[in-house]
């Protein structure tokens, strides 16, 4: 995401707030957090397989930011439990291995189903607060990693699912102050664009190569001012430059509609 449209985006919420009457909240399916101005060095990714599926977003994630600031140091770091819900991460023991620097940012990825249900939504919304909390504690910023639906053929696929889980993640991120990374926006995104592409495995949930690395680049244009489209990065040519060209895009765009509409 560029500068240009982070002030643009700022104005715009500053703009809808001037208009709500006295006491009104904003429409809790626009993002009331905007990404940060300082980008971030030092990251923790904390969540299940939806990281480490497709050779694990996070390596995708910092090897794009290194081809970004080429001179610049960046510590990424992923803690992973297979299945796991967000109320079973051990965040303490994690941020832990910060050691005295810290992270600047910890990254939330909670099971594919936490809006998709009102029990699996209190269970999530419970362990959000905590973690939160412990991660404010220790001085860093969190984010909340929107998962994308699952794909057609999947037991519980729903055409509505992605407006479902963009909507709860986003009250989410405006209830506790956690920034919103839209994934499961720009899953659907690429799939309007070419319905051909595979992004998820043949169990219609976990992402492929391709699909991880569109979260890359969704994680990239949100935290970071510098453009995603153009990241000479194909992970040594597994990806095509035609693909990873599309897949830049789509994140971009993506993360301009959801903090700019």
């Amino acid at each position: 995401m560029t500068a240009i449209f982070r002030i643009t985006a700022l104005l715009a919420v500053a703009g809808l707030a001037t208009l709500a009457a006295p006491g009104m909240p904003l429409a809790q399916d626009r993002p009331e957090v905007l990404p940060p101005s300082e980008e971030p060095s030092r990251v923790l990714f904390v969540g299940n397989s939806y990281f480490y599926y497709g050779d694990s977003l996070h390596n995708h994630a910092v090897r794009m930011v290194r081809a970004l600031y080429p001179e610049r140091e960046f510590d990424y770091k992923l803690a992973a439990i297979s299945g796991g819900y967000l109320d079973q991460q051990p965040i303490d023991a994690y941020l832990d291995l910060g050691g005295d620097a810290g992270y600047d940012f910890v990254i939330l990825q909670g099971n594919s189903g936490a809006m998709l249900s009102e029990k699996s939504n209190a269970r999530f919304t419970a362990a959000a607060d905590h973690l939160v909390e412990r991660i404010g504690a220790r001085g860093a910023e969190t984010a909340l990693y929107m998962t994308p639906a699952y794909a057609e053929g999947h037991k519980r696929y729903d055409p509505a699912m992605t407006d479902q889980i963009s909507d709860g993640y986003t009250s989410e991120g405006n209830r506790t102050g956690a920034l919103v990374i839209p994934t499961g926006r720009a899953f659907a995104l690429a799939k309007e664009r070419r319905p051909e592409m595979v992004l998820h495995k043949s169990d219609h949930s976990h992402p492929t190569i391709l699909g991880s690395y569109l979260g890359a680049a969704t994680v990239v244009a949100t935290l970071y001012d510098a453009s995603v489209v153009g990241i000479p990065y194909t992970y040594e040519g597994a990806i095509s430059d035609e693909d990873a060209a599309f897949l830049q895009q789509v994140a971009e765009d993506a993360v301009n509609a959801y903090f700019g509409e």
